[in-house]
């Protein structure tokens, strides 16, 4: 009895075999590679978000024990404003514009006191939360800004800001 095999067709059929495998492989491998780097992507914003909440928690205990915080988050913990004091303009602020302000607000940042005592790491963290649109913005010079306002040197905030528009800062 004779098979119904084509032996001169095995080595045809392996190849094929053989490169549809590899095809599949491959296609997999890419496929991983992006699933995998999108969770690493997410995980990294989620552990920055903890980091910020674990450091307002931290201050708000007020803990005499200062414990290492490995974070980008300011440690200051800012009061909410009191009806005897009113916010300020942070739009004088070069780079600050009503948007800016707003969402400064919506973080607890009224005042130029507090600006100034913001880290620029923190502004810029708020900025990246707040969208693609607003991390451009270059935040390195406003609390040196906000301390000459607080301080009510008008004048030296006007040469700076006038520095920062032409890019001589």
């Amino acid at each position: 009895m004779k098979l119904p095999f084509d032996f001169e067709s095995l080595p045809m059929a392996i190849s094929e075999i053989m490169l549809l495998l590899s095809g599949a492989s491959v296609l997999g491998w890419l496929l991983a590679r992006v699933i995998i780097r999108r969770r690493i992507h997410n995980l990294q914003q989620l552990i920055e978000e903890r980091k910020f909440k674990l450091a307002e928690y931290r201050t708000l205990t007020n803990d005499s024990v200062d414990y290492p915080i490995a974070t980008n988050a300011s440690k200051t913990v800012y009061p909410k404003i009191s009806p005897d004091h009113e916010p300020d303009d942070l739009k004088i602020i070069e780079g600050i514009g009503p948007k800016i302000e707003e969402i400064l607000n919506r973080e607890g940042i009224h005042t130029f006191e507090q600006l100034t005592e913001t880290s620029v790491i923190r502004i810029a963290s708020i900025l990246k939360k707040a969208g693609p649109r607003f991390q451009l913005h270059d935040p390195s010079s406003w609390p040196d800004q906000a301390s000459l306002a607080r301080e009510k040197r008008w004048e030296e905030l006007e040469k700076l800001k006038t520095r920062l528009i032409s890019g001589n800062a």
